[in-house]
């Protein structure tokens, strides 16, 4: 059974100016290099009039994970990243799919960007999924917090970003 997580971000930016970033293959690149782990990268990046798609993949090393999850993880995990946005009218909606390569799991969900005045805000809603017996639903529950533990960061380096090239 998946467990769901909400998650609310505002910027002091309009959210044209987040999607201007968000829009920007260095933008991605840059961030990877800032947040993203040991070999992460950029493997695809699309950015056109029916809107925006990037994969990602990081890696964290095993002996980097809390010890409940080195139990059934016995590799250093890849992570595959998916996220796509619709074109920005106001507002833009993104779909997220990540997914642990040869691991238990998966992450999917929703972001929403839209305006609020001078600034903006991005919503997600997010379900993490284990098929891990007797210890999925707390291999979940972390996950989930990670999730928003490296959103936070990702969007704090996103403020930072539009500050500097924007």
């Amino acid at each position: 059974m998946a467990r769901r997580t909400e998650y609310r971000k505002e910027f002091p930016f309009p959210a044209e100016k987040v999607f201007t970033a968000i829009a920007t293959k260095q933008y991605w690149e840059d961030r990877l290099a800032a947040v993203g782990g040991t070999n992460a990268r950029v493997t695809s990046f699309n950015a056109d009039d029916s809107g925006i798609t990037v994969e990602l993949e990081q890696f964290i090393p095993r002996s980097k994970l809390p010890s409940v999850a080195q139990t059934v993880i016995k590799n250093d995990m890849v992570i595959e990243r998916k996220e796509s946005w619709t074109t920005f009218d106001g507002t833009s909606t993104g779909e997220l799919f990540a997914t642990m390569k040869g691991g238990p799991g998966d992450v999917k969900g929703t972001r929403t960007l839209k305006s609020d005045g001078d600034r903006s805000v991005v919503d997600a809603t997010v379900e993490g999924r284990v098929s891990v017996p007797i210890v999925g639903g707390k291999l979940e529950k972390l996950v989930l917090q990670s999730l928003v533990d490296l959103y936070e960061k990702e969007d704090k380096f996103t403020a930072d970003w539009i500050e500097k090239n924007l």
